[in-house]
């Protein structure tokens, strides 16, 4: 049994369908033989027909099904000529077995080797149109299915390594995340509130908040150019650097000078660093700071809205770049807003940015809550702005003081 169904089995993957369908088709070429030569001369021996057609399709086939390991695994064109070099030969063959079986049964009137091989000629004729037509579709069926099989095993090779990267960049991702302050160190006087939105699941976007005493607290926003993997790489070599610099004693231009030279040494060619830097004093309420290339920080102060545009270059670039000192005194009420260009150039569908005007709208619609509200609301505000689709990294520390 297991046989016959390997056997059929071997016969259908050759012609392309069942065994049974075979038999109907073959029933069919014999119905269409029969018509044209009753078109042609007269009324034909229609059980005749059939059973020659019959002999000759099934062993024309049977043969060349046992006879495929000869010729399937070849390429184009030697898979041709082997085949057709075998079905000249086993159509002739099937051919003959045809005729000697009708004589058997009906016997023939007449000179019967003329007849025989007229026979042996329509057999092999008939073969060979079949045989050329069952091979052609065969071929392409099987150089498709070839292909489909190679775009499958692409297609799943891509998904692992796509499930591989994901995995990556899920790891990178928790550990940039452990790069920033789990928590946000604060005192006296001021509130201080940050936020970190990447664009991809690993970014460029850097903020630190080092507490150096109970009276003074460090603040950095840095923007490293370039998205993804290598932004986030380096943006972990300028945390580090960053912590190495960061001391109570040094001040925020001296601190940009030594982040300056550092990556210099260390950067490749064409990145860059934007950073801000500044040193808060609940004492004197003052703002000690440095501004190297990064966004121009806002302060609020009553009604009015300040930019503060004054720094130096971006880092990374000039080993000689010089930074300076800088210094703003500070008044009850105060709110001191710092970005990365990920906040205000976030787009709508239209490709238009969210903005300084809306950025300020939304810290003064909730000024009088606490920075950690008004952090929340520019959020708020710049997400639904651009559908949370951002097309480049988006952080955002708050500072507000308290009367």
């Amino acid at each position: 049994m297991n046989y016959w169904a390997r056997a059929r089995g071997n016969l259908a993957d050759f012609t392309g369908t069942s065994l049974l369908r075979f038999q109907l088709i073959l029933c069919g070429i014999a119905l269409a033989v029969s018509a044209l030569f009753w078109l042609t001369q007269g009324a034909p021996n229609f059980v005749s027909t059939l059973m020659f057609t019959l002999v000759v399709g099934n062993f024309t086939n049977a043969s060349l099904a046992i006879a495929a390991p000869l010729f399937s695994k070849r390429r184009f064109p030697m898979d041709w000529i082997v085949y057709l070099a075998l079905l000249v030969p086993i159509g002739a063959f099937g051919s003959l077995l045809s005729t000697l079986l009708l004589l058997a049964v009906y016997g023939h009137k007449g000179p019967r080797i003329e007849w025989i091989v007229a026979n042996i000629e329509v057999g092999t004729l008939f073969s060979l149109l079949a045989g050329i037509s069952i091979f052609a579709v065969g071929s392409t069926r099987d150089r498709l299915e070839a292909r489909n099989r190679q775009l499958q095993n692409e297609v799943q090779l891509g998904a692992v390594k796509l499930q591989a990267q994901e995995a990556e960049l899920q790891t990178a991702h928790e550990i940039q995340a452990h790069l920033l302050p789990a928590e946000i160190p604060q005192i006296a006087r001021f509130q201080i509130s940050c936020a970190w939105q990447p664009a991809q699941s690993v970014g460029g976007d850097y903020f630190d908040v080092l507490a150096f005493n109970p009276r003074q607290v460090a603040i950095c926003l840095a923007d490293v150019s370039g998205k993804g993997i290598s932004a986030a790489l380096l943006m972990a070599n300028l945390q580090a650097a960053f912590r190495a610099f960061a001391l109570e004693d040094v001040t925020p231009g001296s601190l940009c000078g030594k982040l300056n030279r550092a990556l210099c040494s260390n950067i490749g060619s064409g990145k860059f660093v934007t950073l801000f830097y500044g040193v808060l004093d609940n004492e004197r309420l003052t703002f000690h700071y440095e501004n190297a290339g990064h966004s121009c920080p806002l302060l609020l102060r009553g009604g009015d809205v300040m930019t503060m545009q004054e720094g130096g270059t971006v880092l990374g670039i000039f080993a000689d770049a010089q930074y300076q000192d800088r210094s703003i005194q500070l008044v009850a009420g105060d709110c001191l807003i710092l970005t990365t260009d990920g906040v205000t150039e976030a787009a709508n569908g239209s490709e238009e940015e969210f903005g300084e005007e809306r950025l300020t709208a939304s810290a003064f619609s909730a000024r009088t809550q606490g920075a950690n509200a008004i952090r929340s609301r520019i959020l708020e505000d710049v997400t639904r702005f651009c559908n949370g689709k951002f097309q480049d990294d988006a952080s955002l520390i708050v500072i507000t003081v308290d009367g």
